[in-house]
């Protein structure tokens, strides 16, 4: 009886639109399914990301726990230094406080004459 109903062309008939009926599904929930994959991709993308930032934030929270840091810090802001430190002093002049780009938009350096011009000036008497 069983294969009866198989070789029947009504199952053959509801068979074929059951099939039908489940390809459309696939069809019509692929793309759905190529936009959350995509999403996934890019998920997994940032998770890596913040990864590699807490584990740099854990390594400068170490740092800032170190007596290296520590150490550091007390010498700049409260000049202290071991006693077998020499301390050097490094000062800036008025032409290293600005960048080099600025200086020269903002302010014009006046021209010094040239040794042609500084002996014309000596010889004429001006």
């Amino acid at each position: 009886m069983l294969k009866r109903i198989l070789q029947s062309p009504l199952f053959t008939v509801l068979a074929l639109v059951g099939l039908i009926f489940f390809l459309s599904l696939i069809v019509k929930l692929y793309p759905s399914l190529v936009t959350v994959q995509k999403e996934v991709g890019n998920l997994n993308d940032k998770i890596a990301e913040v990864e590699g930032e807490r584990s740099e934030l854990e390594k400068l929270e170490e740092y800032f726990r170190s007596s290296a840091y520590l150490e550091r810090q007390v010498k700049a802001k409260l000049n202290y230094k071991k006693p077998d430190e020499n301390v050097v002093f490094v000062y800036r002049n008025e032409y290293n406080q600005e960048p080099a780009e600025t200086a020269s938009k903002d302010k014009e350096k006046p021209r010094l004459p040239s040794n042609f011009e500084k002996w014309f000036q000596y010889l004429l008497g001006e």
